[in-house]
Order: structure tokens, then C-alpha cells, then sequence
């Protein structure tokens, strides 16, 4: 984590068998996989606080829920499209 003060969850993925371990404070200098004893993991951030990125990445991707909306980027032939082999 970074030591500024920001505060997260890191998520460190073991690259063997998947097996996840989450870390809220500070994440080890070395971390051995309780599944199959891996050493390689990857690592993703996640803020839990939003800042202006996360927000506008949010906005980014949201879209209307209501009954009846179509996505805006759909087309009508983009259904079909998905049919076709």
C-alpha cells in the first residue's frame, strides 16, 4: 500500500491456484500461498475512498437500469449480429 495515508484493500491473486489473501493495512514483504504454497502472486489496488478517477471511471461504465432502456452504443442489427456464425 502506499504510504501516504490512502486507504485500500490489496488483493493478491496467487498465479498456481487463484487462492486470493486481502490485506487492509500493509501487505508483507513476502507471502507464501496457504493452498498450494505458491510465491508469485498478482497484485491489485482498490481505494476505498473515491477519488476523481474512480468516480469518473463509476459514471464511465454505469448505465440506465429502467425497464425499456436499450444501451446507448446498441444497435438494432447488433442483436443479430451476435446470432451470425
Amino acid at each position: 500500500m502506499a504510504s501516504d495515508g490512502v486507504r485500500g484493500i490489496v488483493t493478491l491473486v496467487c498465479l498456481t491456484c487463484g487462492k486470493e489473501r486481502f490485506f487492509t493495512n500493509q501487505v508483507p514483504a513476502t507471502v507464501t500461498c496457504e493452498q498450494c504454497s505458491g510465491t508469485v502472486f498478482r497484485t491489485f489496488a482498490t481505494p476505498t475512498e473515491p477519488d476523481d478517477a474512480a468516480i469518473d471511471a463509476a459514471e464511465a461504465q454505469a448505465r440506465s437500469i429502467a425497464y425499456g432502456d436499450s444501451s446507448p452504443d446498441d444497435t438494432r442489427g447488433d442483436a443479430r449480429d451476435l446470432d451470425a456464425r
